[in-house]
């Protein structure tokens, strides 16, 4: 069975081509120097693939050095970016936990507000004065005051009203003073 394909080796023209045809532009003036030398040295083509192997040998070693060097920047990069990532993560647990101790006690003051209330109306239901009437007269055998146990005290008997001026006295006139205030 013959197997027919667009691209045949027969019509494939590149293999018959100079490979130094299609260097880039510095290889191109390479190629043409060493071909120039080789000419007038008569050197065979055998040296000449030598210096263009040792060339494509020196290309691929920079080659390498600049896969290397991206390679390393890459890796060094990937390393920055996860820990960043890392930081963000860490910072969001942290944030989450005190969310978390905040709700809680939260909540538990707004238990112990309750407890507070609670045992406040106690208080004021202990102290309240019906609570201390009744434990005069049952603890302490307290009554209420009647009017005959009331002394009454009246005070409309007069008013007194005593003026008292700075005088440029002696004390035995002082005490002479005093002493007849006490008998009037």
């Amino acid at each position: 069975m013959t197997y027919y394909s667009r691209s045949s080796s027969a019509y494939d023209i590149t293999l018959f081509e100079d490979p130094d045809m299609y260097a880039s532009g510095d290889e191109a003036e390479d190629i043409a120097k060493d071909g120039a030398a080789d000419v007038e040295s008569g050197t065979t083509e055998k040296k000449r693939k030598r210096r263009r192997d040792t060339k494509k040998r020196k290309n691929s070693s920079k080659r390498s050095r600049g896969s290397a060097l991206r390679i390393t920047l890459a890796v060094i990069f990937g390393i920055a970016f996860a820990f960043i990532v890392v930081s963000i993560i860490h910072g969001q647990v942290q944030l989450t936990e005190l969310n978390q101790e905040i709700a809680n006690a939260k909540q538990e003051l707004a238990e112990q507000q309750s407890v507070y209330t609670q045992l406040q109306m106690k208080v004021d239901s202990s102290i309240s004065t019906a609570v201390v009437e009744e434990y005069a007269q049952d603890k302490l055998n307290m009554n209420k005051a009647a009017n005959s146990q009331k002394e009454f005290i009246n005070l409309s008997e007069g008013d007194k009203a005593e003026v008292t001026m700075t005088s440029d006295k002696n004390i035995f006139e002082a005490i002479a003073e005093a002493f007849a205030s006490l008998w009037s």
